[in-house]
């Protein structure tokens, strides 16, 4: 449509120029006319597309949405007291550019914004760059640290596993070999029990329990006597051991205050 009414407003200009042509004089008041109908069939014109516009328009979409969804600015003019704002003009011009219609020199800082902002840094940041870098260098180099002990505990404990290994197994075999003697030990107790009632006794009777836990008594307390004989005997020889190293000692002392004969 808008094309048909340009090739018109074309051909009447072509027709005003061939008519000038063979005209020697221009009637202005005639070309006044002609540019006043332009104008009004272009107003007409862009009437009829922005209603064609419209009826395209099936989103349901508000005016401000639509906007946002062709990238426009949302609201060609203020609807609300945000939008006189200076922190919301900034938003639109960072987001749309030249379009949003701001001035540009406002986007920066204002001396009551720029101290505002100086002061947070110094709260939020006191240290200087200077300093937060060896600050990070610091942080860096106990952790390398601490890597690197814990790197020198494992290789230590890996050089030991072997033995702990070794010792496990002869805990493991001391504990076997003591469960296995305290076995035959038993079995030896209940031979004798057998061998003073007779082979055919049952084990479940009770003078069969009687006898036995009486012989597990007196073996316990020939144990525990054998042990105790043992560590005075142990006692016994540090004692000697101390004594006749005083007394070597002592003669050493002796023979070290004699007057020579020379």
């Amino acid at each position: 449509m808008l094309r048909n009414v340009l090739l018109n407003n074309f051909k009447t200009l072509q027709r005003i120029s061939i008519r000038s042509k063979s005209e020697p004089a221009v009637n202005i008041t005639e070309l006044e006319r002609q540019e006043t109908s332009f104008d009004v069939v272009d107003d007409e014109a862009q009437i009829r597309e922005k209603i064609i516009e419209d009826k395209r328009n099936k989103s349901r979409l508000k005016p401000q949405h639509r906007n946002i969804l062709q990238d426009e600015v949302p609201y060609a003019n203020p609807t609300s007291w945000v939008h006189g704002t200076l922190r919301y003009n900034r938003t639109m011009y960072g987001r749309y550019g030249s379009k949003s219609g701001f001035n540009t020199s406002l986007c920066w800082p204002t001396k009551e914004e720029l101290a505002e902002k100086r002061e947070y840094e110094q709260m939020a940041h006191p240290f200087t760059i200077q300093q937060m870098v060896e600050e990070a260098k610091q942080k860096k180099l106990e952790k390398e640290i601490r890597i690197q002990t814990r790197q020198e505990d494992i290789i230590k404990k890996m050089e030991k596993l072997e033995q702990w290994k070794l010792d496990l197994k002869r805990k493991i075999e001391k504990k076997e070999s003591e469960a296995l003697a305290a076995k035959q030990k038993k079995d030896r107790l209940i031979d004798e029990v057998r061998r003073h009632f007779g082979y055919s006794i049952d084990p479940r009777d009770e003078k069969f329990k009687e006898l036995l836990a009486q012989k597990e008594k007196e073996q316990q307390k020939a144990t525990k006597q054998a042990r105790k004989k043992a560590k005075e005997e142990k006692m016994l020889a540090t004692i000697l051991g101390k004594a006749k190293a005083a007394e070597m000692s002592d003669d050493k002392s002796v023979e070290s205050t004699k007057p020579s004969t020379d």
